[in-house]
């Protein structure tokens, strides 16, 4: 099958593109001065890796499971059995530019929709933009919100948000999720989750309505900061959570590695039958992080 898959991806490929190995997967290596980005289409479209030149990637890599690097997910209007399938279809690439791809997923049936992402590398900073869209192909109106799932290495590091500055803000919990677990932090300024303590209950989801639009990872003196913009007055899905983490443990995934994410989600929006509704997110990385205090980060990552 992987094979397969292989030759879908090169004959989608203008014939000057030149694809790239990383951790046995083929794709595309797209390079600044500063940071690399690996984007692939087969076996699904993802954003495998991101990482500093020389440095680590914080995404989670493997070959046993789906649930790996940057990945699209949605909502209807809450998560259902099918919000994953657009992004199992294998897709197409196409490179856009000396730093930018688009991964064209096939259709799938069972949701309806078909997936896309426009990736792009910033010339000079260590910057990856994402478009993440989905195309109504029933013809009827749906209600969907765009979800984007960042898969991280768990043993690595601590996911951070900051809490809503206007308005009520909301802490959610998940089923099986704690409140008193000793990864689960709750300050002034921020959320946080240390994925490094594995979860009592098999997994944990904890997110908040927060309204910076931005979740970050930080690991060994970095960050990886996932920004989606917020939308004022706009509904979102499952009790108005704007940014989840979730951390999990390998009994939950029938002895698979365990893995950890931190997620943004989008609004939900009328789709008319064909349009596609699009969801900007940006990732960055940044260095020079000295503490081990939620509370720093969170001042740090605002300034940035």
């Amino acid at each position: 099958m992987h094979i397969a898959c292989c030759f879908l991806l090169l004959a989608a490929l203008p014939l000057a593109a030149q694809t790239d190995q990383y951790e046995g997967f083929t794709g595309f290596w797209l390079k600044n001065d500063r940071a690399e980005a690996f984007a692939l289409a087969v076996p699904y479209p993802r954003v495998l890796a991101f990482r500093l030149k020389s440095g680590e990637n914080p995404l989670h890599v493997s070959r046993e499971y789906e649930y790996i690097g940057v990945r699209s997910w949605f909502f209807e209007p809450t998560q259902v059995p099918e919000s994953g399938l657009p992004a199992l279809q294998p897709a197409t690439a196409e490179q856009t530019g000396t730093r930018s791809v688009r991964l064209s997923a096939a259709p799938d049936d069972s949701s309806g929709l078909r997936l896309t992402m426009e990736i792009a590398l910033d010339a000079e900073r260590p910057i990856l933009h994402i478009r993440h869209g989905f195309e109504n192909r029933r013809d009827q109106p749906r209600r969907i919100a765009c979800w984007a799932l960042n898969v991280i290495r768990p043993a690595a590091g601590v996911g951070v948000t900051p809490w809503r500055t206007e308005g009520r803000r909301s802490l959610l919990f998940w089923p099986h999720t704690d409140p008193n677990e000793a990864g689960i932090y709750l300050g002034p300024r921020a959320l946080a989750l240390d994925y490094r303590i594995k979860p009592q209950n098999g997994w944990q989801k904890v997110g908040t309505n927060g309204d910076a639009g931005w979740i970050a990872f930080v690991w060994n003196g970095t960050a990886l900061k996932s920004t989606v913009a917020h939308v004022a007055d706009a509904e979102y899905p499952e009790d108005g959570g704007t940014v989840t983490m979730f951390n999990s443990t390998p009994e939950v995934f029938d002895g698979k590695p365990r893995f950890g994410e931190i997620e943004n989600v989008g609004p939900l929006s009328d789709l008319r039958p064909g349009d596609t509704l699009w969801m900007e997110q940006t990732l960055e990385l940044i260095a020079g992080i000295e503490t081990d205090d939620p509370e720093s980060w969170i001042e740090l990552l605002e300034a940035e």
